[in-house]
């Protein structure tokens, strides 16, 4: 498959310099600058391709002619398809960006600190206390199915784990 020119990409330009241009002949250095060739040899191969004549002495193409070429390959096949793929490309490209876009996983900023879990905000049906100054304490739970005793348990941990030093003074034996 035959690769397009590259000049496809900027053929609405290369019209309307071609268009605006007060040159009547087009020659090799004319047609290497306006469709921005890096050598002479791609301007005069293009001046071939569009059946350039020899005119004062060097390979020219008039103006109306290059015009005529130009038009014609811009409603041609080739750069139907060209224009084709290329806004297949951006949509694909397009596509790819927002599906990039849905899978990144963003954090969400956190939200502010919540208060320090308190012993007083632990529910009713939760209590401990020490019974006896030198010994033994009591840890009660009063729950209605074992989804509520574990949510219940996990609440107490939660706290204890917020507060070890108040607990740790609370449930040890004074030293007598």
């Amino acid at each position: 498959m035959a690769r397009d020119p590259k000049w496809f990409e900027t053929l609405d330009a290369i019209l309307d310099e071609v268009r605006a241009s007060l040159i009547e002949h087009f020659g090799k250095a004319e047609i290497t600058a306006l469709f921005g060739f890096k050598h002479d040899r791609d301007g005069f191969r293009l001046l071939e391709k569009f059946g350039a004549q020899t005119f004062e002495n060097r390979l020219s193409l008039p103006r109306s002619s290059l015009l005529a070429q130009l038009e014609a390959v811009r409603s041609g096949a080739a750069y139907a398809a060209f224009v084709h793929t290329r806004t297949e490309v951006v949509k694909s490209l397009r596509a790819s960006h927002a599906q990039r876009i849905a899978r990144q996983f963003r954090v969400p900023a956190p939200a502010k600190t919540p208060p320090k879990p308190r012993f007083q905000d632990l529910p009713p049906t939760i209590t401990w206390r020490r019974t006896d100054p030198g010994g033994a304490g009591r840890f009660e739970v009063v729950y209605d199915d074992g989804a509520d005793l574990l949510w219940q348990l996990a609440e107490f941990l939660r706290v204890v784990g917020a507060n070890r030093e108040a607990y740790t003074e609370a449930t040890e034996p004074s030293p007598e």
